[in-house]
């Protein structure tokens, strides 16, 4: 009974548990912590999951045989028709299978590499060696975990391939050489993953590895990783797009037979090929061909045979690994003073330099570092054909730049969840620095940033190089600090989201509720700032060149990026600034800063909510009517803009102050405070009368007023001038503006204006800020091509009206008259609007004047009488 339970397969079995728990905690990196609590929980975790991976290993096993199969199959119809010579078919039916047993090798190694190279630290014999086993058995036990490691997909590996080409083929001849060249190609590849593992095994392993050299191997090990991950399907995918240009390339070959004469002698991965491709036509072939076929064969075996001893080698010297600590030596302490110097390093560098270190040994972790620069290239080598084709002109070099442009909202979160959970290692270098966030923020940073960089650089390189355009490297170097606001925005909102703390912000994750619906938002944010990135730069291009355009972005994102940078600052202050700093938000201590966040998230919200629109009408938009699209569209602006200030801005950004619930926010931003209800109901409709009325005296008194009810009251889509495509749609889609804008300019900003600013700065930087909005009309203005003056005249009189609605809101603590006005003016104020002006001096002063100055004026002396009328009433009474 007890020799029984030592028998070297049924020991194996613990064997095999630890190398695959080794295995697991090594590729866990960074999360080892929660790896291990998974393990509590569940006893039964590392059995399960490693006869998961065993038979998900045996199914890519059982697939792969099909890829030469079909080959064969569809090279045997081009033999039998006559399409092309022996020589072509033969070379390549041998190339393809090359390609088969070279993949077969690659998923091998790529399956067992850390299992094995666990094994081959001899770590798991340690333990065996205290119990009465004798070595001689300790050597057996080594093949015997192993091959229970892969036991599954190595049986599946050697079957499969025999047993689905005898299905298909009926050929018995060639269903023994498959036997053959299976086992031995089984052998090869299985004894050179033992070599590999045994190397990896003192890099990984190694704990007196931890030079700068070791370091590099072991990033050069996981970059090799990563290649044959990648490299495994895109060889697969060549092989069956390739087999008809293969076969034409080579007809044309003046020296085929010697061509066929060289490859056949290389023994792997070509001479299996070139044996199997003979057996398909025997009768066909040159004697010299099968002469070399036989040799290169055999140096395959021999090949085969002197790595299988290597490998027998390796685990007999890991099965014999001596148990350290059992012989003492008496220490002898040296006679001179030893000289120890110590080098000092900055915080912020230790911290870089431990995140690289971690990285080298972290699979998990490198991958966040290194898939930023290979997503690119595949997405390039993909579509690398028609980009060639289409990026010579001017609208092919944008389209390209904004397809590149789409990685910055991928590229910054794969870097962000990757990088900002690293402190869950290196514990012993955080111990011995002062634990500063603001160091430990900008060592990610700029290691994120250098990334991002070398990502989207390389990558602009490389469609130049494509495209054979110097404009488009111009362009992509000038959006070079807009890739960089797309990484600030989501590290800050991440730290927002996820690290607020009450006195400070910090790099891990404190705040784990509600963790999707973050994610969501801050993914949602980066497509916002993608569109509204995309469209100015099409908007400039329109206008400019290509390298004006370049130059608009430039601007554009050093400004922007420049602001990031001081709200990191903020988030993040120096030490010395510490004892006074409170998290109390930036953007409520800098209101124009919280001004300029909410405005591009409003027109971030609306560009998604048209992207959103556009995906869902595509395959539908055939079988909608005009009114069908106009109140989809007003569904879709109308709800997403609810969601923002609703539930975002509230609940998300904590503006304009922190609320506990719906029902405190819309008293603290005077929507639901709607009494005296007749006094802002009459303050809004007569605000619109004096609005309207002015409006009408410029337009007979400075021009040609024309009297048109279809503007108001036709069919949607009667008259296509201006607003009047609406006709009486205009009382439905003007509630977004009547009622967002309102609440967005007036019930958020004007609060956290008033926190800081006097009531009269308020006002003025509140209507400011709604005339500098209104300047986004100028994209459609472009777009249809109007005159982009009229986009500065509404600039100016939108801001002077935006003076009386915040006016309005202050003196009225309610939002509902403030609605009401704008919402009159936006819809029934259109039909005023029907006037034409030739003169340009006369039409400025119309817009200026009589829909901005004079009106504003009016109404806040209309206002201010209504409340100091209000006021004598009440102390009256």
């Amino acid at each position: 009974m007890e020799e029984q339970k030592f028998k070297s397969y049924s020991l194996s079995k613990y064997t095999n548990y630890e190398i695959f728990l080794g295995s697991q905690i090594q590729t866990a990196g960074a999360h080892q912590a929660r790896f291990l609590e998974k393990l509590e929980k569940n006893a039964n975790y590392i059995r399960n999951m490693s006869m998961m991976m065993k038979v998900i290993y045996a199914f890519l096993f059982v697939f792969l045989p099909l890829f030469p199969l079909v080959t064969s199959l569809q090279l045997a119809d081009y033999l039998n028709s006559g399409a092309y010579t022996i020589e072509t078919i033969l070379f390549t039916s041998s190339l393809l299978f090359g390609i088969f047993f070279t993949i077969v090798f690659m998923y091998l190694i790529l399956l067992g590499m850390l299992p094995i190279s666990s094994l081959m630290s001899g770590n798991a014999f340690k333990w065996l060696q205290t119990l009465p086993i004798p070595k001689k058995n300790l050597k057996k036990l080594g093949f015997m975990t192993i091959f229970r490691t892969l036991n599954i997909p190595l049986i599946v590996m050697a079957a499969a391939f025999p047993i689905i080409i005898l299905t298909f083929t009926q050929n018995i001849f060639l269903f023994f050489l498959c036997i053959a060249t299976s086992i031995l190609n089984l052998i090869f590849s299985f004894s050179m993953l033992v070599i590999i593992s045994e190397r990896l095994s003192r890099i990984f392993y190694n704990p007196n590895r931890q030079s700068k050299k070791a370091n590099l191997a072991r990033i050069l090990t996981m970059f090799s990783y990563m290649i044959i991950i990648m490299a495994a399907p895109l060889i697969l995918t060549f092989g069956f797009r390739a087999i008809d240009d293969i076969l034409i390339t080579f007809a044309t070959f003046e020296h085929s037979e010697v061509l066929n004469f060289i490859l056949s002698l290389i023994p792997f991965p070509f001479a299996s090929g070139y044996l199997m491709s003979l057996s398909t036509a025997p009768d066909q072939i040159s004697i010299g061909l099968l002469f070399s076929t036989i040799i290169g064969f055999s140096l395959f075996i021999l090949i085969t045979w002197g790595t299988y001893r290597v490998a027998i080698r390796n685990l007999i010297s890991v099965t014999s690994v001596e148990l350290k600590g059992i012989k003492t030596r008496e220490l002898v302490l040296p006679e001179e003073e030893i000289q120890v110097e110590i080098k000092k390093k900055s915080p912020l560098k230790s911290y870089i330099r431990k995140d690289l270190i971690i990285a080298s040994r972290d699979f998990q972790t490198l991958m966040f570092l290194i898939m930023p620069i290979l997503i690119p290239f595949i997405m390039i080598f993909s579509i690398s054909s028609p980009i060639g084709e289409d990026i010579s002109s001017p609208t092919g070099i944008m389209i390209a730049w904004s397809m590149a442009l789409t990685f910055c909202i991928i590229i910054p979160s794969l870097l962000i969840s990757g990088l900002l959970n690293m402190e869950e290692s290196g514990a012993s270098t955080i111990a011995s620095l002062p634990v500063i966030p603001r160091d430990q923020a900008k060592a990610k940073l700029i290691l994120m940033s250098v990334i991002q960089f070398i990502s989207f650089t390389v990558h602009s390189i490389t469609l130049t190089i494509i495209a054979n355009s110097i404009l488009l490297l111009v362009l992509f170097l000038a959006t070079i600090p807009i890739v960089w606001i797309f990484l600030f925005l989501m590290f800050e909102m991440k730290m927002r989201l996820f690290g607020k703390m009450k006195y400070r912000y910090v790099i891990e994750e404190l705040n784990k509720e509600h963790k999707v619906g973050k994610w969501i938002l801050m993914l949602l944010v980066q497509i916002g700032l993608y569109f509204i990135v995309a469209i100015l730069s099409f908007t400039s291009f329109n206008i400019f060149s290509i390298e004006g355009t370049a130059l608009v972005l430039f601007i554009i994102g050093i400004i922007g990026f420049m602001s990031l940078v001081f709200v990191f600052t903020k988030m993040f202050p120096k030490v010395e600034n510490m004892p006074s700093y409170r998290t109390g938000g930036a953007l409520k201590e800098n209101p124009i800063l919280g001004i300029v966040v909410l405005l591009i998230l409003y027109l971030g919200f609306g560009f998604l909510v048209g992207f959103l629109e556009l995906l869902l009408l595509i395959p539908i938009i055939s079988n909608l009517t005009l009114n069908g699209l106009l109140f989809i569209d007003f569904i879709f602006n109308f709800g997403f803009l609810a969601i923002l200030w609703l539930f975002v801005v509230p609940f998300g950004l904590k503006l304009p102050i922190i609320n506990k619930s719906f029902k405190q926010y819309t008293e603290t931003i005077h929507l639901s405070t709607i009494r005296p209800v007749k006094r802002n109901i009459l303050v809004g409709i007569v605000s619109f009368i004096i609005f309207g009325g002015i409006i009408l005296c410029g337009a007979i008194l400075l021009g040609n007023y024309i009297f048109d009810p279809a503007i108001l009251f036709g069919n949607p889509g009667q008259n296509m001038a201006g607003f009047s495509i609406l006709g009486w749609f205009l009382f439905i889609f003007m509630l977004i503006p009547g009622i967002w804008e309102e609440v967005s300019f007036r019930g958020v900003m004007i609060p956290m204006l008033l926190k800081k600013y006097t009531t009269r700065t308020a006002i003025i930087i509140n209507g400011i800020a709604f005339g500098l909005f209104h300047g986004t009309n100028l994209i459609l203005i472009t777009i249809i091509g109007a005159d982009p003056l009229f986009v500065f005249y509404q600039m100016v009189y939108a801001t002077f009206i935006g003076f009386a609605l915040a006016y309005m809101y202050i003196k009225t603590e309610s939002l509902l008259p403030c609605i009401i006005t704008h919402y009159l003016l936006d819809s029934v104020g259109q039909i005023f609007l029907n006037v034409q002006i030739n003169d340009p001096v006369l039409w400025g002063v119309f817009l200026i004047g009589f829909l901005g100055i004079i009106p504003t004026a009016l109404i806040i002396l209309f206002v201010k009488y209504v409340i100091k009328y209000e006021r004598k009433r009440i102390k009256k009474s």
